[in-house]
């Protein structure tokens, strides 16, 4: 893993599978590499995750609060509204 800034993605949904709980980042700087160099290989990595976070969520909000704190509000949970609020860690990628 390289030094960096990291973009991380959290939940979804799925046209066939429906919401997702999983994590990834990818390295900003591979990002802003990729347009200078089209053989720079810009690669997502799952984010191993502890602590109780929201599972399978999609269409919720998500903000930064300080350097590394990130907040997921609301969204769904299956067919189901979620107004529950979690905060990710993104040091030690724990909820």
């Amino acid at each position: 893993m390289k030094d960096g800034e990291y973009l991380f993605v959290h939940g979804g949904r799925d046209l066939k599978e429906g919401p997702i709980q999983s994590m990834w980042k990818v390295n900003i700087s591979g990002i802003q590499q990729l347009f200078q160099d089209p053989y720079y290989p810009v690669e997502w990595e799952q984010v191993a995750m502890t602590g109780r976070g929201p599972g399978s969520i999609s269409h919720h909000t998500a903000f930064v609060m300080g350097s590394k704190e990130v907040l997921f509000y609301g969204g769904m949970k299956g067919e189901d509204s979620n107004s529950e609020i979690f905060i990710f860690n993104a040091n030690n990628c724990s909820w």
